[in-house]
């Protein structure tokens, strides 16, 4: 009957252990999935580009040969004879250049702090007269307007059709915090009064009119190192092609040693860009896209290496590339990780080490 009673015992011990054990693990799972969480949210520059089609988009094409759109605009009038010259010119009322909209956001997106740009010139072949373009921009989601900001200074551009000018602005005014939730998009309307016709610029390499903004419309995930290669996932609000960021060397490897990684001399085959893991965001879930770079020096440090990220050209006026520490976001270094939910959490696998290691000194000491 003791040894009975010792056996039960014995069991009840041991579940209470194993109790114990899915206890710690649960904490650490909830305190992972809350850092990783807020690690998520936060916000970089992202430029929203004028595109073909009057799409609102934070790709940029990444093949320096390709032609911007070149499109003329004009609102000047002649005055009429009453009491003025019949020769000279007014302004003229403002004349809509376009309303670009973005596609639908896959989850919410807060954004703030807006700069608005524009590559412009002056009609080269009206010299009787200085351009004094004015520009209005209007901010609208779901189609209803949110913000608008009105600049009057009269700027000018006596450059070349080859070789325009970048009009650049922060507004006046504070741009509101603005929330977009799952499914709403952003539109933005341009116009423009002159005293002459401007001819303006968009949708290409080094051309990129449109609009920034800080947002945390970018979740950067796991991040891991096998063998010489080096992978990195990332979900998009607004989904791109990640090719053309590739291509235009947006998002690139930075070596411990000072050295970038030129995307276009990887060995064949790298950069690879495929389907990543599936990440929960507000209880749906994401595919993320998933970049591996191969390291030809086999004596470079991976692990001291930075993510250069970003929708465009490194010397962008308007957006700073992100700099993501791979130190800091490095889940494995043997190898690919499998798909599945804890893939989502940096750190898990620490915690079940910790967690193991733990239940089994208890049980040592107890048994």
């Amino acid at each position: 009957m003791a040894q009975y009673s010792h056996s039960m015992n014995k069991g009840i011990h041991s579940k209470k252990i194993i109790g114990l054990a899915f206890l710690i693990l649960g904490i650490f799972f909830l305190t992972d999935n809350s850092v990783a969480e807020e690690e998520e949210r936060i916000k970089i520059p992202v430029h929203l580009n004028f595109k073909e089609s009057a799409i609102f988009s934070p790709e940029t094409s990444g093949d320096p040969e390709r032609m911007a759109m070149e499109e003329k605009y004009s609102s000047h009038e002649q005055n009429p004879g009453a009491g003025t010259p019949a020769d000279t010119r007014n302004k003229g009322d403002w004349t809509n250049m376009g309303e670009w909209q973005s596609d639908k956001v896959l989850f919410d997106v807060t954004l703030n702090n807006v700069i608005f740009n524009l590559w412009w010139v002056e009609d080269p072949d009206d010299t009787d007269y200085d351009a004094a373009l004015d520009l209005r921009w209007t901010v609208f989601v779901e189609g209803v307007e949110i913000f608008q900001f009105t600049d009057e200074q009269g700027r000018a551009c006596e450059e070349t059709r080859d070789d325009p000018c970048e009009y650049s602005q922060s507004p006046t005014e504070t741009f509101p915090s603005t929330t977009l939730t799952q499914g709403q998009y952003i539109s933005l309307k341009v116009e423009m009064k002159s005293f002459q016709s401007i001819y303006i610029y968009y949708d290409n390499f080094s051309r990129d009119s449109g609009m920034k903004v800080d947002a945390d419309a970018v979740k950067f995930g796991d991040t891991s190192i096998s063998g010489q290669t080096l992978s990195f996932e990332f979900v998009e609000a607004w989904p791109t092609d990640c090719n053309e960021a590739m291509e235009g060397n947006f998002i690139t490897l930075m070596l411990g040693s000072g050295n970038e990684l030129d995307n276009n001399l990887q060995k064949s085959g790298y950069p690879k860009v495929e389907k990543g893991k599936k990440y929960i965001l507000n209880g749906t879930e994401y595919d993320s896209e998933k970049i591996t770079w191969f390291i030809d020096d086999e004596y470079e440090k991976l692990e001291q290496t930075m993510i250069s990220f970003s929708y465009a050209r490194k010397s962008s006026s308007t957006a700073e590339p992100t700099m993501i520490n791979v130190a800091d976001r490095l889940i494995s270094s043997s190898g690919d990780e499998e798909e599945g939910a804890l893939g989502g959490l940096p750190g898990f696998e620490f915690a079940a080490v910790i967690s193991a290691l733990f239940v089994t000194s208890f049980i040592r000491r107890k048994v």
